[in-house]
């Protein structure tokens, strides 16, 4: 039913954008509605940050969207750390800040932080990471598993023993339990401080053993 082939920004990204807007609009919808460009970016910064970007095409279009990344070697360690520096500049600070609604960017520095745990939280041991992994809502049913199946065979070919990936209770944390990861981290958070005021929130880091 799909086609599972690698992201091309030109070609793939109206389809990613729905992706991620249909999956993450609940929690980012200041941002999706308030910030013109911020989602592309943010799209293109993990695609640039990971190792490997797939998309699930279906009737001609991408319709969902997983980017695969490698977590400390220090090479990609090293550019992760400066692209995301970089997007938060120039949304907060710099050239893209008005093309952003004060609300919004509020709202994106606090995501920023209220992501932070997953950085000194994360088990520290050299695996593999699923970055972002959305589709549009109304084609899942297999989707993510086609895409997730991609980048485990990948993992596997690169000698990764390990892959992980950071979630939250807000969002599908139960497909990674179907799909055979473990739970090995759970924390309060406060991402969606504006998005979901008063909601409270769990963040989830899994490991599958590959």
């Amino acid at each position: 039913m799909y086609l599972v082939r690698p992201f091309e920004p030109a070609r793939d990204m109206d389809g990613a954008r729905k992706a991620f807007q249909g999956g993450f609009h609940h929690i980012l919808w200041p941002i999706i509605e308030h910030a013109d460009g911020m989602v592309d970016d943010i799209i293109l910064t993990f695609h640039r940050m990971g190792a490997r970007s797939y998309v699930a095409e279906a009737e001609g279009e991408a319709r969902g969207i997983l980017v695969g990344g490698l977590l400390f070697e220090p090479g990609p360690l090293l550019r992760a750390a400066g692209l995301a520096a970089r997007l938060g500049w120039r949304w907060l600070a710099g050239a893209r800040r008005g093309d952003a609604q004060p609300f919004a960017r509020a709202c994106f520095r606090r995501v920023i932080l209220g992501y932070a745990p997953f950085e000194y939280l994360h088990p520290m041991t050299r695996s593999t990471e699923t970055l972002l992994l959305t589709s549009q809502a109304e084609w899942r049913g297999g989707i993510g598993r086609v895409m997730m199946d991609a980048w485990i065979a990948d993992s596997r070919r690169r000698g990764y023993r390990r892959s992980t990936v950071c979630t939250d209770s807000q969002l599908a944390w139960d497909f990674y339990e179907r799909y055979g990861f473990r739970r090995v981290r759970e924390f309060d958070m406060s991402a969606y401080h504006y998005s979901l005021p008063g909601r409270d929130v769990t963040g989830y880091i899994y490991s599958l053993d590959l």
